[in-house]
């Protein structure tokens, strides 16, 4: 009898590893599914859009498996995203794939994403660890880990506009030489200067989401 019911209770509990498996079939899974670069960086967004990943040699290549190491292939481009939660804001729609998912579960990121920044250094933000999270349902892909992709921003406190509230935070950091906030080091020399200047004033009352 003893035996039976050790049997029974195995036989349960094989029935609902099963159902489980079942239900997360075709759903995209964190651990089996992977994010890669081209290339390690950082590149500028803004709210009207920024630096193109793919022009900057940073597309994010994306495979979606579920739990059964399928191919996951009803995503749409809306069903898969960039994101960093935290730190940074989008307009809709603003970080979307480039397509839907082929037939292996395939799709890339390689081109510009609108929004900006909750905040820069004085916030605690460091963009050259900002680094991006790829999602695809609300999932967060490549086992919860960033693609070594970080960005910047000439929206500085999240408003989803380039005006002069940016604008005091990043003249606040002007003509530093060392130690400068990377968040407004747009050229990426190691100071925040005119060159940058100039990056950030052709956003300046120029950029909102479309």
């Amino acid at each position: 009898m003893a035996m039976r019911n050790i049997i029974s209770l195995a036989l349960a509990a094989v029935c609902v590893l099963g159902l489980a498996v079942g239900a997360s079939a075709g759903i995209p899974d964190t651990n089996n599914s992977f994010a890669s670069a081209d290339n390690c960086g950082r590149f500028t967004i803004a709210p009207g859009g920024g630096d193109t990943l793919g022009a900057e040699g940073y597309t994010i290549h994306v495979t979606v498996l579920d739990i059964n190491g399928d191919p996951v292939i009803t995503l749409a481009a809306t069903d898969l995203w960039l994101d960093r939660p935290g730190d940074m804001v989008k307009c809709a729609g603003g970080s979307q794939a480039d397509t839907a998912v082929d037939g292996l579960g395939q799709t890339q990121f390689s081109g510009t994403i609108y929004g900006g920044l909750t905040g820069d250094g004085g916030d605690g933000i460091n963009c050259d660890t900002a680094a991006v999270y790829v999602y695809a349902l609300g999932i967060v892909l490549n086992m919860g880990n960033p693609v070594c992709v970080n960005y910047d921003s000439t929206d500085l406190n999240g408003d989803l506009a380039v005006t002069v509230g940016d604008f005091g935070k990043f003249a606040a950091d002007f003509n530093c030489t060392a130690g400068c906030d990377p968040c407004h080091d747009y050229n990426e020399d190691g100071s925040t200067s005119v060159a940058d200047f100039g990056i950030f004033g052709g956003y300046f009352n120029n950029s909102v989401c479309p």
